[in-house]
């Protein structure tokens, strides 16, 4: 059994976990807390990088990230459900990672496997607490599930300033040298929008458009399906700069 993790990242394929909360597992790992990332997939339908390579390279970013688990589930890639036995798989990932928060996409994204691993996050934490789910491994609740925007707007629940690790952010999605740093192959492959030069310093843009809104040079937004319980709200308001300064 691995030790508990503070933090899980779920992920529909190999650099979706480093995109939307690389900032906040590097944030966490840098406080202290343990971390970790689930890959559902390998990316195996993905234009450039074999599997192998994408493995490879998931490794490489949760180092550079600080993580103590990464794991891949073994969905194949274009593929990802929530049925039973999809359900039955993540919910063993998290009796065995024990995390106290999850982080999953959002529920409406660009790509159908993101919106699948949205659901099907959601009722594996469900799951994973119940005793009369039983698997191979012993019941675990996770104290919140928390998504992650990639491609679509939602309301934000919090955000989270990664202004000190955003460097680490964007060394860990680069560590996927075969998805944004390809050069065109002389047999044709196509260069896709990721892998074109600044593709990744125009995606962190986003960052900085949500520092701006909260008030810190680089942030990360979440947002929680249900308002959490705050037993002291004077010292989580005070926290972080004044609402009031930003014009």
């Amino acid at each position: 059994m691995a030790e508990p993790l503070h933090l899980l990242a779920i992920g529909a394929h190999p650099d979706d976990a480093e995109m939307t909360c690389g900032g906040w597992l590097a944030r966490a790992s840098s406080q202290g807390y343990r971390i970790g990332i689930l890959h559902l997939s390998r990316g195996e339908m993905g234009t450039h990088g074999t599997p192998e390579t994408r493995e490879k390279e998931a490794r490489e970013a949760a180092r550079i990230l600080g993580c103590a688990e990464v794991a891949f589930a073994g969905f194949k890639d274009g593929f990802i459900d929530d049925s039973h036995e999809s359900v039955r798989i993540v919910v063993n990932q998290l009796r065995r990672l024990k995390p106290q928060v999850v982080v999953a996409p959002w529920f409406t994204c660009h790509h159908p496997d993101h919106e699948a691993a949205a659901r099907l996050a959601k009722k594996a934490v469900h799951f994973a607490a119940l005793k009369g789910y039983a698997t191979e491994l012993p019941p675990h609740r996770a104290q919140r599930l928390v998504h992650a925007r990639y491609s679509r707007h939602f309301e934000e629940s919090f955000y989270v300033d990664i202004s000190a690790v955003i460097e680490t952010k964007k060394q860990a999605i680069l560590a996927y040298a075969s998805q944004f740093q390809h050069v065109v192959e002389e047999n044709g492959a196509p260069l896709t929008r990721m892998s074109k030069s600044g593709f990744v310093d125009q995606f962190l843009s986003i960052t900085a458009h949500f520092g701006l809104k909260c008030g810190c040079l680089h942030a990360e937004a979440y947002r929680l399906e249900t308002a959490p319980l705050v037993g002291d709200p004077i010292k989580l308001l005070g926290e972080g700069p004044a609402q009031h300064l930003i014009r």
